[in-house]
């Protein structure tokens, strides 16, 4: 039965002098499931109006989020759903267990969200909301990345075939890779920007206006919000503002850990 170990704390994880947390607290499951806390927080979502790359759903807004949370510190793996559940997690079998699943439908990601929560009670398991998912991707930066206004294909899995403004160019990728081959954000989150989209707990739709706190998006929706890129995705849509419908089965996801 997987259970969270007690709370290790960590030196904060730099990240070319940008600011970071002085300390993570993590906790680490029997699948091998890392979660960090993300401290409550204020931060500016979406992107300013003359941001490069910007998409007219990017509407700049306050967000506070009241409490804190346990994130994942990569996208689940090939190995952590087999743990659980059957079936075949990615469309690159070939990638090995250390891949991320990607190409799930939201229900498939729900019973594995179920199988884990109930074999772990002492906590619950959730999709982290739009808002967290971008908070905890930016990390305490405002750029376009939290590498900064430009990446490099030495820093996420993406294409380099359309880069913004003043960035250089880089070849496409052939596929997703094992999560954590890139250096972590300041808040020591592992691919959130490329490798595979991630599924976030909101239905898509326009935000809110003017300042808003814990915000869920909207009660229903067509699609789900997806966010981070992926792999075949260029370098522009991976940026932390950044949003997209899914669509298609083209994602796979990170999860919050809620103590119980």
């Amino acid at each position: 039965m997987p259970k969270l170990s007690a709370p290790v704390v960590l030196a904060a994880l730099l990240w070319s002098g940008q600011a970071a947390c002085s300390e993570l607290e993590q906790v680490t499951n029997s699948l091998g499931m890392t979660f960090n806390k993300v401290p409550a927080g204020t931060f500016m979502m979406g992107s300013a109006p003359d941001a490069p790359g910007r998409e007219p759903d990017e509407v700049r807004r306050e967000v506070t989020l009241t409490e804190p949370f346990y994130l994942q510190t990569t996208p689940v793996t090939r190995g952590q759903w087999l743990a659980l559940v059957d079936g075949v997690p990615s469309a690159f079998p070939e990638c090995g267990d250390k891949c991320p699943v990607d190409g799930l439908r939201p229900d498939w990601v729900d019973w594995f969200i179920d199988a884990l929560s109930e074999q772990d009670p002492a906590w619950d398991y959730r999709l982290p909301t739009e808002a967290e998912w971008e908070y905890a991707a930016r990390a305490g930066t405002d750029g376009p990345y939290y590498t900064g206004n430009c990446l490099t294909d030495q820093q996420a899995n993406v294409s380099g075939k359309s880069v913004l403004a003043g960035c250089e160019s880089f070849p496409g990728s052939d596929g997703p890779g094992p999560v954590a081959q890139y250096a972590p954000n300041p808040w020591g989150f592992h691919d959130m920007l490329g490798n595979t989209w991630e599924l976030c707990a909101d239905w898509y739709g326009p935000y809110e206006k003017g300042p808003v706190t814990d915000p869920r998006g909207p009660q229903e929706g067509q699609h789900r919000v997806i966010r981070g890129g992926s792999w075949h995705f260029q370098a522009i849509h991976a940026r932390a503002a950044n949003r997209f419908r899914a669509v298609s089965d083209i994602a796979g996801f990170r999860l919050v850990a809620v103590p119980e």
